[in-house]
Parts: structure tokens; C-alpha cells; sequence
């Protein structure tokens, strides 16, 4: 940038007065004005500074481009993995409810006491147990502890109690599981007309109503279900003694 400086504002000299002794001997004082001074840099320095600034932005591409012909590969990579992983989790790993089957309905205490009989009457229950099969073929089911079972009878709730005691775990493949379900009898519900047609020879309708939860594990997803069977069963002969199941449907849902 050019600096200007300017102009002295003092007056000129006067110029000395001449006498008659100075004749011979004369001396004058001449004042340049300064009012245009200019500094420019040489021109070989703007020179240095482009060309510092040429290398310095070569060098900044220079190192963005290997970072970015390692990050590209990188990024493509992690993408299809990610949809791999997405493919297959939605295929191969859709979680399938498990199978049913009820092999075993008993009861115990259901004869009526005897008349004028001293000893008191047993609370009822009925011994079920259920047979469950794991069709996933990648993943496992845990079976946990606890849950609602219920036995149905002529539209009335004649047993009640937990669905599943401990946890079971069902690994992929590993065969069947039974779970034995014992159920209280519902004394308001098993009348003496209910008791009798139980213990009875002719064939019964029931229905096995169960609520539970499961764990599915894998190693691409874990979820937790909640099971709901529904078993619709018709037994012959007495429940005190030897039971023959001769058609069942159970249907599972989650």
C-alpha cells in the first residue's frame, strides 16, 4: 500500500537581507517541498507470497485425497454389511410361534365324599401337560416362569393356576419339551352335576387356555413374546383314571 506524506505547512524562509558587506558573498536556501513520497514493496515479493500460497493448497489436496480413497471403501463396506445384516435378520430370522400338544389330563379329587362320611372333601385339581416344539431352526425360546393357565369345561372355569413353574430353555433342534401344568380345581365351578360328568366314561369337550411369555434368542435379534395357546381337546373316559385324549387343536399365537 502506498503511504503519502504529506506537505510540510510551515512557511518559507524569509530571505536574508541584503547589505552592502554581503555584496560579494551571497547564500541562498532553497526548500524542496516532500508532498508526494511513495513506498511500494518490490515486486518480487508478491512473487514469494503466490507462490507460498500455491504450495500450500497443493499440499491440502495432496492430503485430502488419500483420506478420501480410504474412507470411500470403508464407508461402501459398512453399507453392505449393514444391509446383509438387515436381509438376513428379516429372513432367516423371523421369530415362529411355538407348537403345542396337551399328552396328559387328570384329575384327582373329584368323587363327591361319601354320605354322612367324617373325613372332609380334598380341593380338586387336574395334572396337564403340555408338549412344546421349537420350529425356528436358527433361533432359540426361553420359556419363562410364571404366566395364566386355565381348564374350561361346559363354559366354566373348573381349574386354574401358574402356566410354566421354572424357566425352560428350548435350544434350535434339541427335541421336545414337556411342561407339566397343575391347576387348582375352582370350587364354585365344580358342582356335583360338573364332578360327576367328569368322572364319567362318556367323552368330554374342554378347552386349555394359557398366557406366558418367551424369550427369542439369537445372534442376530432377542425378543420377548407373549404366547397365547388355545387348545381345544375332547377327552375320554374318567379323569381319575386313565384318560385317552382322541382329538386335540392347540393354536399358538404371539
Amino acid at each position: 500500500m502506498e503511504e503519502r506524506i504529506p506537505p510540510s505547512d510551515k512557511p518559507p524562509l524569509p530571505p536574508p537581507p541584503t547589505t552592502t558587506s554581503s555584496l560579494s558573498l551571497e547564500t541562498y536556501v532553497v526548500q524542496i517541498p516532500r508532498d508526494q513520497i511513495y513506498r511500494v514493496p518490490p515486486p518480487e515479493h508478491a512473487l514469494i507470497i503466490e507462490s507460498h500460497k500455491r504450495n500450500s493448497s497443493d499440499q491440502q489436496k495432496t492430503c485430502r485425497r488419500p483420506i478420501c480413497w480410504i474412507l470411500l471403501p470403508v464407508f461402501l463396506l459398512f453399507a453392505v454389511v449393514f444391509a446383509a445384516v438387515m436381509i438376513a435378520r428379516a429372513t432367516l430370522y423371523t421369530p415362529v410361534p411355538p407348537e403345542f400338544t396337551v399328552t396328559r389330563v387328570m384329575g384327582r379329587n373329584l368323587a363327591p365324599p361319601p354320605k354322612g362320611g367324617g373325613g372332609s372333601h380334598r380341593q380338586p385339581e387336574f395334572d396337564v401337560t403340555l408338549r412344546a416344539k421349537n420350529p425356528n431352526t436358527r433361533m432359540s425360546v426361553s420359556y419363562l416362569a410364571g404366566g395364566q393357565a386355565s381348564l374350561v369345561f361346559k363354559s366354566k372355569k373348573i381349574g386354574k393356576g401358574a402356566a410354566v413353574r421354572s424357566a425352560v430353555r428350548q435350544e434350535p433342534g434339541s427335541g421336545d419339551v414337556d411342561f407339566p401344568v397343575l391347576l387348582a380345581g375352582n370350587g364354585a365351578a365344580l358342582t356335583a352335576e360338573i364332578e360327576k360328568s367328569l368322572d364319567g366314561e362318556a367323552e368330554k369337550s374342554m378347552v386349555l387356555q394359557i398366557q406366558a411369555a418367551a424369550e427369542i434368542n439369537s445372534w442376530a435379534r432377542n425378543e420377548r413374546r407373549d404366547l397365547k395357546i388355545n387348545c381345544e381337546l375332547k377327552v375320554k373316559n374318567s379323569l381319575m383314571n386313565k384318560t385317552k385324549i382322541s382329538f386335540q387343536d392347540c393354536r399358538t399365537e404371539f
